[in-house]
């Protein structure tokens, strides 16, 4: 087993390790591997024992090995030398093939220059003598000429680039040049005159449909007008073929319809614009959508791309481009009416217009011209003043001024900036009080703002989120201001007299601000379902959107529900006060009823017990707007009356109910009869201990009394249970306490 350790490689860091692991000491350290070297040694004597002869001939085995070597040493020094030769005849080989490798490198490039110079030469010669047959040609024979000449200047092109550092292809450059503008002169002259007689044509024919204008000659001028931008494309000039398609086929109309507008669009009336646009419309369909489906038939493997390209960068470019240069300032919300019904109309153009080319959603879209066209609207501008007007509705009817129909611009005589004249805003409010039920003003000119923001002569889609921003802020303005009003109303009316509070106007006022917070959450609701439905984006399965925007609506009017207490608990509170207040002077009377009187035990509650909730029943009398909100304001009143009234009863109840206890208490004190057949447990309690009237027909005063208390409690829950309400937790508690007292 010794021997097998031994035998085993001997790791000083494992050791280590593990001794500083196990926290062993030096001195186990040393007497560890001392043990070791032992056994190390005994185990190298046992081997050398055991193979005594091979130790012996370790140093026989060797006898001669100097010699051997020796005589190996001078034939492999030999085929050294020889591989070093190999190797360097090698080299020189390979370096030698890699010098004729680059010189063959060397005349391919030249071979292949020298090839480019003839082929840039024969290309050059063969498209002037191209240029010069199209000159001799006509018509469709002409264009074709052209369209060769312009495959070799393409080609032209390539070789020019490529060999643009050679100076043979530097000095061809100026013939080079003079080539293309020959090129593009004749496609030019070629293009534009087709063009205008491509517009004649149509002109001429306005009354035939766009098949019998195929047929009436068209066709022609429709293959050579192909031919030439196809042309223009191998040249990779199709930029200049649109700018010529503009000029020479758009904008002569264009510019005959839309230049003859004075003013440059200022108060362009809607109707004008609208005709404008629908004649623009005419044009572009019964001359360039002729057109531009004839190129794209004729232009084989465009894939509809062709047809996209020529209606958004010829005609639509050129028909927004004129109406940005001849009415610019329709673009300018001056007059706020007529720039909404200028501006839909100008939508409407658009998605016309993308219809009639069958345009997909991104061509047009992302059109740096329709861009611009888009931004040339000053739609915050007409956001601002819409803002002004509805705000100023508010903040003046808010501070007690006039509404001012033209803010701003009557010191000139200009026309009103403002879009609703006063008169017409009051009429606007007075019908939303009477279509929503709405009884206080506040109220009603939210209502009408909201809807001023949203209605039709008004309302944008592309404005759609300032807008309902603008709704968030009118719904806040409402919230704040009713909670003012509230706030006044109660600080004021509890100045007064109980009696006075319950007649005043603060009351009927808070009356209607309670119905209106009620209404105003149905109205703003059923107003937030009618903005989805026009609300880009939140039509058709758009539940999420539409959920989120009435829940920000809820949030909004959250704080009403605070309000609305507020003005329920005063209200409560004013109806109680003349009621509670007598409570006592009442307990007080009934208690001298039945004392020394020899009056009979009660049977009916007592006359003022009815009398406890009058003073509700006139206020909800003043309650008749509709059912639904009726009731629940009524329910509201109901429940905090009746925890006030029953809370302030049994209070009053108990303390009379004490007062007989102590003073049954003194009497028995005071005629000390130890004989005397006390009935009760005297004490300073509401129920003196072991008293039960129930069942029995009580004889002594005091126990009259408490009948008529059970009596007029009895009622007063009888009462509440009526008007479908709870008592106060502590009146429940009395009724269960003072049962012995009972029938």
């Amino acid at each position: 087993m010794e021997a097998d350790e031994t035998r085993q490689p001997f790791n000083t860091e494992a050791y280590a390790a593990a001794a500083l692991a196990q926290g062993k000491t030096l001195d186990t350290v040393q007497s560890e591997l001392s043990k070791r070297l032992q056994q190390t040694q005994r185990t190298l004597f046992s081997l050398i024992n055991q193979r005594y002869e091979d130790f012996l001939g370790l140093s026989t085995s060797l006898t001669g090995i100097d010699t051997t070597i020796d005589e190996l040493r001078a034939p492999l020094t030999t085929v050294k030398h020889e591989i070093h030769e190999v190797s360097n005849e090698l080299q020189t080989k390979l370096e030698y093939m890699d010098s004729r490798l680059a010189y063959r490198a060397q005349l391919r490039e030249k071979k292949q220059v020298l090839r480019l110079f003839l082929d840039l030469e024969q290309l050059l010669n063969r498209v002037g003598v191209v240029l010069k047959e199209a000159e001799a040609a006509k018509d469709l024979e002409h264009v074709t000429c052209l369209e060769r000449a312009a495959v070799d200047v393409s080609q032209i092109r390539y070789f020019a680039r490529k060999g643009s550092e050679y100076p043979y292809v530097v000095a061809a450059q100026q013939r080079i040049q003079h080539i293309e503008e020959s090129l593009l002169t004749a496609l030019e002259q070629s293009l534009r005159p087709a063009l205008e007689k491509f517009l004649e044509q149509c002109t001429t024919q306005n009354d035939m449909d766009p098949q019998a204008r195929q047929t009436a000659g068209t066709e022609e001028t429709v293959h050579l007008i192909a031919q030439t931008l196809r042309a223009y494309s191998t040249v990779e000039e199709t930029e200049r073929a649109e700018d010529i398609m503009r000029t020479a086929l758009v904008r002569p109309t264009v510019s005959h319809v839309l230049g003859t507008q004075p003013g440059r669009g200022m108060g362009l009336e809607p109707e004008k614009f609208a005709s404008m646009l629908r004649s623009v419309l005419q044009f572009a369909k019964s001359t360039c959508v002729p057109l531009v489906k004839s190129i794209e038939s004729h232009l084989a493997g465009s894939n509809g791309s062709t047809g996209d390209k020529l209606a958004v960068r010829v005609v639509w470019r050129e028909l927004s481009s004129c109406i940005m240069e001849h009415l610019p300032l329709v673009f300018v919300p001056g007059m706020p009416e007529r720039f909404h019904k200028n501006y839909r109309e100008a939508c409407v153009f658009v998605s016309e217009f993308s219809h009639m080319f069958l345009l997909s959603n991104d061509s047009l879209m992302v059109d740096p011209v329709y861009v611009e066209f888009s931004r040339k609207w000053q739609l915050s501008a007409y956001f601002s003043i819409q803002k002004k007007h509805v705000i100023a509705v508010l903040e003046d009817f808010e501070r007690g001024k006039p509404l001012n129909a033209a803010r701003g611009s009557e010191s000139n005589g200009t026309r009103p900036s403002t879009p609703a004249p006063k008169l017409q805003v009051e009429q606007d409010v007075l019908q939303i009080k009477h279509r929503e039920g709405l009884l206080t003003e506040h109220a009603a000119r939210a209502v009408w703002a909201i809807q001023q923001c949203w209605a039709s002569n008004v309302y944008l889609e592309a404005l759609a989120a300032k807008f309902w921003q603008l709704t968030m802020q009118i719904l806040l303005w409402y919230q704040q201001t009713a909670s003012q009003c509230v706030q006044q109303l109660i600080q004021s009316n509890a100045s007064k007299s109980s009696v006075q509070a319950l007649e005043s106007h603060e009351l009927d006022e808070l009356l209607h601000h309670m119905h209106d917070m009620f209404a105003m959450r149905e109205v703003a609701m059923e107003q937030t379902r009618a903005i989805c439905r026009v609300v880009p984006g939140t039509d058709n399965g758009s539940c999420g959107i539409s959920a989120g925007l009435e829940s920000a609506v809820g949030q909004a009017l959250a704080p009403l529900d605070d309000t609305s207490n507020k003005a329920a608990d005063h209200i409560s509170s004013t109806i109680t006060a003349p009621s509670t207040t007598t409570l006592a002077s009442h307990l007080r009377r009934t208690t001298s009823q039945f004392r020394h009187t020899n009056r009979p035990p009660p049977s009916t509650p007592s006359p003022y017990i009815s009398s406890l909730f009058a003073y509700l029943e006139s206020t909800e009398s003043k309650i008749t707007h509709d059912q639904a909100t009726s009731e629940r304001i009524k329910h509201m009143l109901r429940s905090r009356v009746a925890t006030r009234v029953s809370q302030e009863f049994a209070r009053v109840c108990a303390d009379a109910l004490a007062t007989i206890s102590k003073t049954e208490a003194s009497l028995l004190r005071l005629r000390k009869s130890r004989g005397s057949n006390v009935r009760v447990d005297v004490g300073d309690v509401v129920v003196p201990s072991g008293a039960d009237l129930r069942g029995k027909v009580p004889e002594a005063d005091n126990d009259k009394i408490r009948r008529q208390i059970w009596l007029d409690v009895d009622q007063v829950a009888r009462i509440v249970r009526g008007y479908g309400v709870e008592t106060d937790p502590e009146f429940a508690r009395f009724v269960d306490l003072i049962q012995p007292f009972g029938i």
